[in-house]
């Protein structure tokens, strides 16, 4: 099934959410790795590949939210407490504020850093700041910290399905994997 049910999610929604994930997953280490590249040709080259992946994280995950907005969500399963649901329906908008901030925060630091970003070489994202170090300093924390605050969130998201799947014994886990 293509779309979202009330006991499941449709493939769509489930290819967003795991691709989401690998490419998120690998963009994190490639970024650690890229911090500790020494300056030059190599770097930059490394650097503009992240930040093309990065623009498509970013156009996935604005591809996903209009998907989700329009799709039924699997309803959570009948002795959820109201607190549980509240932290389920954080945790997911969450996610969807660090997965939105974090390849932002990048296109903002590489602009103030004076740098363009280009995606893959075929075009330059639109300049939405000018040049200015501190800025990009700002940037560059928050780029930093998100992606910490990000692997916290999603090891928190994988627990509480976890959590469902072996303590509790419901289907929150199968509904984004093999269906309900």
């Amino acid at each position: 099934m293509v779309k979202n049910t009330d006991s499941t999610y449709g493939v769509v929604a489930k290819s967003f959410h795991w691709l989401l994930f690998l490419m998120l997953t690998f963009l994190i280490i490639a970024g650690n790795f890229l911090a500790t590249m020494p300056k030059g040709a190599e770097k930059m080259q490394a650097a503009g590949m992240h930040k093309s992946f990065g623009a498509v994280v970013l156009m996935l995950i604005i591809l996903r939210l209009v998907w989700r907005l329009f799709n039924e969500v699997p309803r959570l399963p009948d002795e959820t407490t109201a607190g549980e649901a509240f932290a389920a329906k954080a945790m997911h908008w969450g996610l969807y504020v660090l997965m939105f901030a974090q390849p932002l925060s990048g296109i903002m630091m590489s602009q103030a850093a004076g740098v363009p970003v280009s995606f893959f070489g075929l075009f330059e994202f639109p300049i939405f700041l000018d040049k200015e170090p501190e800025l990009a300093k700002t940037f560059l924390s928050m780029h930093g910290t998100v992606w910490i605050l990000l692997v916290i969130a999603v090891i928190g998201h994988a627990g509480a399905a976890l959590h469902h799947h072996f303590i509790k014994k419901d289907n929150v886990l199968k509904q984004m994997t093999t269906g309900a």
